[in-house]
């Protein structure tokens, strides 16, 4: 089990040591604690076994101090386990913010940051990650490749594609090829399918389909700063719903919803996704 550790900050006073986080601020007179609370401090999540070594280290009861730490700064153990074991982030991300340093600071959770380039397969073969695919260039051919690639290596994962529809960010419904639900391919296959059918004013579908048949990368502007900045915080409070454990309920009809971040006015909608009947994943699944 682990113990998720809130950020707090220590204040050595003259007359007296306080601990100031998000539930308050709390007198600490035992010399010992504040020494192993400095010690903890940096850390978002630690193993049971190493904060109770860190208390004994200083001569504490491990279950003493953290009772008095979890009404202090709200420490606290794991209420279950994730089902997802870790967060492989795979992009191609050139933009003007640090992706990974932004992450790191606000994602809990255990990730890893991947290239496209990098070999994917035997990093996730066998494993519950949730793999987070984010493009900054949509290439059709090459995104299906290594996502169903993906799938097959790794079919208790969940795989999430994150890319630009014209003036809207898609961050698409998690794929997970165990339990066989709609996946990414489904919608945009969808989409373009109708596109040819009865031709619409959906020009990102347009395009495309175009780029699909030439085996080229939808070409695209650069976001903004503000737009990069909103787009990654979208994504950031997507994986945290699957990853982390919070307030947020999951139920069976939001926990496989793509999410639509519009980048001209900010705001997101959910959408529930189906299967496409031709789509390769009914083959897979």
């Amino acid at each position: 089990m682990n113990i998720n550790i809130p950020s707090y900050e220590i204040l050595n006073l003259e007359s007296e040591d306080l601990v100031v986080s998000e539930v308050g601020i709390s007198r600490i007179h035992s010399k010992p604690l504040l020494s192993a609370l400095r010690k903890l401090s940096g850390h978002s999540v630690m193993a049971v076994d190493e904060v109770s070594e860190i208390f004994s280290e200083y001569g504490l009861v491990p279950s003493c101090a953290f009772d008095f730490l979890e009404a202090a700064v709200g420490m606290r153990r794991d209420v279950g386990e994730m089902f997802f074991e870790k967060t492989i982030f795979v992009s191609d991300w050139n933009g003007k913010v640090e992706l990974e340093k932004l992450l790191r600071s606000e994602l809990s959770t255990c990730f890893e940051f991947r290239g496209f380039s990098d070999d994917l397969l035997s990093l996730v073969a066998g494993k519950q990650y949730f793999i987070v695919l984010l493009c900054e260039s949509y290439d059709y051919h090459a995104i299906k490749q290594i996502y169903f690639e993906l799938a097959i290596a790794a079919p208790e994962s969940a795989i999430s594609v994150c890319h630009r529809m014209g003036d809207v960010f898609c961050i698409g419904q998690p794929y997970m090829r165990s339990i066989g639900n709609p996946c990414h391919f489904c919608s945009v296959d969808k989409i373009t399918n109708s596109e040819r059918i009865s031709p619409a004013r959906n020009s990102w579908a347009k395009l495309m389909e175009i780029c699909r048949v030439n085996h080229i990368e939808v070409p695209s502007k650069s976001l903004t700063l503000y737009q990069e900045i909103v787009t990654i915080g979208a994504i950031i409070r997507k994986v945290k719903f699957y990853t982390e454990l919070g307030n947020s309920k999951l139920y069976q009809d939001n926990i496989l919803q793509a999410s639509y971040l519009n980048l001209v006015n900010g705001v997101v909608t959910e959408d529930v996704c189906v299967h496409w009947y031709m789509c390769d994943c009914l083959s897979v699944a």
